[in-house]
């Protein structure tokens, strides 16, 4: 197998890498669905202005964004109130951190994210515009969302500007029915790759690197619709995607191939991407427990290098996740309580470095009378290709076949709308290549949200 093969590979894994270790990208369900399909029928004088706010967040994402009444400024003085009345919503937030390695495995180059000091910055803006006001049919959102993200371990990610989101959300029939068009990170609406209740106050849970190795994008965006069908008590849902998929070079080709927008609609080498996804979902109410359980399958039409010579006109995987409330601590407050989350995901090793894992996290939300802290304690299995392994080892590299997290973290409210985050991650195996010792890293961050 020529070597160029294998570097074609190396970026997909070691980005994939990046959602094993800090897994906190999304929430474990969107539980906000308006009971109209007016927004403007929800601004009711009852309810608190900041949660009025609330009904013009992005809906249906599993991706939810901190409520407006836990952002450092739920008011920000008179301005969310006069957008609002006129249909917008503007939140935004900062976001910075490192991950160490606190067995000192420091190398030249970096191999992996934390064995040198690793640092990450991000500011990012979310803006919606309700699209009933200008007749669009059913509760009608429009959505935009960008950010500006650095890092110094270039393996990790890109560093520069990037719209993630630019697209039109459509709710019919009470919102069993959604209609989702234009430019978003399919991983935003399938599988949920993080726990809690928004995405800033997220846990570090059970994550897995096979749905962005096998074609899901991120950093910047790609064209995508889906639709989501519910049943007419909302638990048990169809949903269906169609996107583009990741260059198969990895995201860094990715991210060079487009434009400095991050809209461009074709990229070399990307085709379709599609996925599909069956779930059950409850919602945490008084005496009532959260459940959320999905199986999808994604199949790719790109085609991808073949460990074993020339390439594959394609790349596939499925997943099956389940989150379940084990126990309500707090009637008052029915989401806080001990929860248990258990996933497992496959992809043909012949292609993907990655072939497998399974894992479960035990996670508790609102500990010891914090009710917007969350604690979690997780552990991950991934079965590497035992076909990349023999490639690199003819290749001359040592290489292993499988790998082990376990990870400790805490998620502490400092104020409203600031979080501090930490985890303590000890990782057998934590790269596929070349061999190296066990690492213990530590990952801290700080966020803020207005």
């Amino acid at each position: 197998m020529p070597q160029k093969t294998t570097s074609r590979t190396a970026p997909v894994f070691a980005a994939g890498l990046v959602l094993v270790l800090s897994a906190a990208c999304g929430s474990a369900r969107a539980t906000l669905l308006l009971p109209s399909d007016s927004l403007d029928a929800n601004f009711n004088s009852d309810v608190p202005a900041c949660h009025r706010y609330d009904t013009l967040q992005p809906q249906g994402t599993t991706n939810p964004a901190i409520s407006t009444c836990d952002t450092v400024s739920p008011e920000l003085g008179k301005f969310r109130s006069e957008l609002a009345e006129n249909g917008w919503l503007i939140q935004g937030g900062v976001f910075g951190g490192g991950t160490f390695d606190m067995l000192n495995h420091g190398a030249r180059p970096q191999l992996y994210i934390g064995q040198d000091p690793t640092y990450r910055a991000n500011t990012y803006i979310n803006v919606t515009y309700d699209l009933s006001r200008i007749g669009f049919a059913g509760a009608s959102l429009f959505v935009f969302n960008a950010n500006v993200q650095a890092f110094s371990y270039k393996g990790e990610n890109p560093t520069g500007f990037a719209i993630n989101s630019l697209y039109i959300n459509q709710r019919f029939y009470d919102g069993r029915l959604q209609v989702q068009y234009g430019y978003d990170e399919i991983g935003n609406q399938f599988y949920g790759f993080s726990l809690g209740t928004s995405s800033t106050a997220s846990p570090a849970g059970v994550g897995s690197s096979i749905p962005y190795e096998v074609g899901f994008i991120f950093n910047k965006t790609a064209p995508e619709i889906n639709v989501r069908l519910a049943s007419p008590s909302k638990h048990f849902y169809e949903r269906f995607g169609v996107t583009r998929s990741v260059d198969p070079d990895g995201p860094q080709a990715d991210w060079d191939a487009n434009n400095f927008w991050g809209l461009k609609w074709h990229i070399p080498n990307a085709k379709a991407l599609y996925i599909n996804e069956l779930g059950y979902t409850n919602d945490a109410a008084p005496q009532q427990k959260m459940m959320w359980i999905r199986q999808g399958v994604i199949y790719n039409e790109s085609r991808f290098p073949d460990f074993h010579g020339g390439y594959a006109n394609n790349n596939y995987a499925y997943y099956l996740v389940g989150d379940y409330q084990l126990v309500q601590t707090d009637n008052a407050q029915p989401f806080r309580g001990f929860y248990i989350n258990a996933k497992a995901d496959y992809a043909p090793p012949d292609r993907n470095v990655y072939a497998g894992d399974v894992g479960a996290t035990l996670y508790v939300l609102g500990p010891f009378e914090r009710p917007n802290d969350a604690f979690a304690l997780s552990y991950t299995f991934n079965r590497l290709s035992k076909s990349f392994e023999h490639l690199q080892q003819a290749n001359g590299f040592s290489a292993v076949d499988f790998s082990r997290n376990y990870a400790l973290s805490y998620v502490y409210r400092v104020r409203r709308g600031v979080y501090f985050s930490n985890q303590l991650s000890y990782t057998v195996n934590p790269i596929p290549t070349p061999k190296q010792p066990a690492s213990l890293t530590w990952m801290t961050s700080l966020s803020m949200s207005y």
